[in-house]
């Protein structure tokens, strides 16, 4: 089982002092102003990395599929500021229903969709903010490329479908605006004490829309089945912000961990338990993650 599932998630939240139902906050906030600002209007600029799942450099293979069914909890009570400093106080929750789906429509093409429902909850201050609904989705195509010697790779294109929810890490809740990436994936599978392991690196541009600053991404994924039929995952997850084209939007940067279990009960189900930290950042919330998933492959 060479396809591997990330599930590392990003939360926006709406102004309640917004006109129209169009944040002004981006307006008005510099990095220059030395006020002290409410963080939950900073975390409207990013709450965490972006969930989103992407398989790895290995093609799924012609009319095969899978689907990974996840529901997710996140929560915190500090972020780290534009200093990269765990200082800031704050309540954060947030539930994520996710399906990921990969389909090899050929040997060499396999296209990649993941939409999110979402429920958030974040409470700075005296200021409380929820929303739910429909997160950003992705609709990604990966393409395999000739390997060289051990290794594997491939590179995906995809668009983020906006929705009411998150839609990057420094948009209001709900404001639309396309966002595209590129991902360059490599992957070797290895051996570990007698059993099978994999490597899988993946380094992805992320081009922002309506004046967001681009993002750099690098993922780092080792799998090792060290019992028969129990995978474990080993993962990081880096995002650094590219400065912006409009001053008032801060830049975001990012790093995560995460380990996981994977049990294949059956030939073609597995049962997922995850648990994922923001270890640093700026911008960024030091939240702590528990995913429950379900493979099926087909």
């Amino acid at each position: 089982m060479h396809h591997i599932f990330c599930t590392l998630s990003s939360v926006h939240r709406t102004n309640p002092f917004s006109q129209n139902g169009q944040s002004n906050w981006v307006q008005t906030l510099t990095w220059h102003n030395k006020a002290i600002l409410p963080f939950w209007v900073l975390l409207v600029c990013v709450i965490t990395i972006p969930q989103t799942a992407h398989g790895g450099a290995w093609p799924m293979e012609k009319g095969k599929g899978q689907t990974i069914s996840t529901l997710t909890w996140q929560g915190a009570r500090r972020g780290y500021d534009r200093h990269g400093k765990a200082l800031v106080d704050l309540s954060f929750q947030k539930y994520e229903n996710a399906i990921f789906l990969e389909y090899g429509l050929t040997s060499r093409w396999t296209i990649v969709a993941r939409p999110a429902l979402q429920t958030v909850r974040l409470r700075t201050a005296d200021i409380i903010d929820e929303a739910n609904g429909f997160g950003a989705t992705e609709l990604s195509i990966r393409r395999a490329l000739p390997g060289w010697k051990k290794w594997v790779f491939s590179v995906q294109s995809g668009a983020f479908i906006p929705g009411s929810v998150e839609n990057g890490f420094d948009k209001p809740l709900g404001q639309r605006g396309l966002d595209w990436e590129v991902r360059a994936l490599a992957g070797q599978a290895v051996r570990l004490n007698g059993k099978p392991a994999f490597i899988d690196l993946q380094l992805a541009l992320r081009e922002r829309s309506r004046g967001s600053g681009d993002e750099i991404r690098f993922d780092a994924t080792f799998g090792w089945m060290f019992v028969r039929d129990l995978q474990l995952q080993l993962q990081s997850n880096i995002v650094v912000g590219l400065p912006s084209s409009r001053s008032a939007i801060r830049t975001i940067d990012s790093l995560k961990t995460q380990a996981s279990f994977v049990w294949f009960y059956k030939q073609n189900n597995g049962l997922q338990i995850s648990v994922a930290r923001t270890i640093a950042g700026r911008n960024a919330v030091r939240d702590t993650g528990i995913t429950l998933g379900f493979w099926k492959r087909f």
